[in-house]
């Protein structure tokens, strides 16, 4: 066997076997994949994924029940059991590109150490899932954010030998393991990689709550795990940027020139991501400046939760961490 595939699923009966039957079609071939699904929650996970493994013939599959932990005890148990030399850590719902995995095989056999990421696509298209889209656009095609995505993973096993499985995925992690296991790897000498032509499509946020939702858990997890110093730099910024309106407001009483200033980060920041827009123009990846309003407005909304779950970090305070996203209907 060429590649493990660790699928770590929680409740996830519904959309396991979309995943396997995408693995199941591989261009790499079903019997090069050894399968290792660990499978926790109360409806019939396990029992679907072996339905669908049965139609399959990977090379070897196994269904592993979880009896209690997250999806980092999931992931220490599915990686101590892989055995084939590449590793890929692949969320359940998620389905791969045909050639997907050997994509990342083939990036990982040669050069230096390094954990890769594929490019995650919405699976249903709305004014939501585009922002998502663009957003990714913006983090990954024009100017690759150094940071581990979590829908699709490949490492080499060796990195894992190499390392303690508990260190990696520690389970006091609730969100954001795809941010802390980036940067652990990083802090290790292994390099991270974006590799756009692995594709896949993945369960984004597609409804104004989903995605809110998934800000709060994101922006909970990234200003939990960042250095003091980092967190606080970018919840300053954030401020500055989200009190722009409402202090120029409140300026306007006094001085348009005061309130001019309170804009002027404001308008800086919107003539940036303009730009950005621009270049992804330039670059032949699509003409999204009609939507400079609405990602301004989620860009907005998002850096207020990182204020928010900045000032629940530094006043000690323990929120939960218990949304998975958004499932479709059955």
């Amino acid at each position: 066997m060429e590649v493990s595939v660790i699928i770590p699923a929680r409740d996830e009966a519904s959309v396991i076997g979309a995943c396997l039957d995408a693995l199941a079609a591989q261009s790499l071939g079903a019997p090069a994949l050894e399968v290792i699904v660990v499978a926790a929650g109360e409806d019939d996970t396990a029992g679907a994924a072996a339905l669908a493994a049965a139609r399959a013939r990977f090379g070897r599959f196994d269904v592993v029940r979880l009896a209690h932990g997250n999806k980092n005890a999931a992931l220490q148990v599915g990686c101590a059991r892989a055995a084939a030399p590449i590793v890929v850590l692949l969320d359940a719902d998620t389905v791969l590109g045909t050639d997907s995995v050997e994509e990342l095989a083939s990036a990982l056999r040669d050069g230096p150490e390094r954990a890769l990421h594929g490019a995650a696509l919405p699976r249903f298209d709305t004014w939501v899932s585009r922002y998502w889209e663009l957003n990714r656009m913006l983090v990954k095609e024009l100017r690759f954010d150094g940071q581990l995505s979590g829908e699709l993973i490949a490492l080499r096993r060796a990195t894992l030998a190499a390392h303690d499985l508990a260190a990696l995925f520690p389970e006091a992690i609730g969100a954001k393991d795809d941010l802390y296991l980036g940067r652990a790897l990083a802090a290790r000498g292994c390099a991270i990689g974006y590799l756009p032509t692995a594709r896949a499509t993945t369960l984004v946020p597609w409804t104004l709550a989903g995605l809110a939702a998934t800000m709060l858990r994101s922006r909970r997890g990234a200003m939990g795990l960042l250095p003091l110093r980092t967190a606080s730099l970018q919840a300053a910024v954030s401020a500055v940027l989200v009190g722009s309106v409402p202090a120029a407001l409140i300026a306007s009483h006094w001085s348009l020139i005061l309130a001019a200033v309170c804009l002027a980060p404001l308008v800086s920041h919107i003539a940036v991501l303009a730009s950005r827009l621009a270049t992804l123009r330039r670059r032949g990846l699509g003409d999204h400046r009609c939507e400079l309003p609405r990602l301004l407005a989620l860009d907005l909304h998002g850096r207020a939760l990182k204020v928010l779950t900045f000032v629940e970090r530094i006043t000690g305070r323990d929120p939960p961490h218990t949304f998975r996203g958004q499932r479709p209907a059955r």
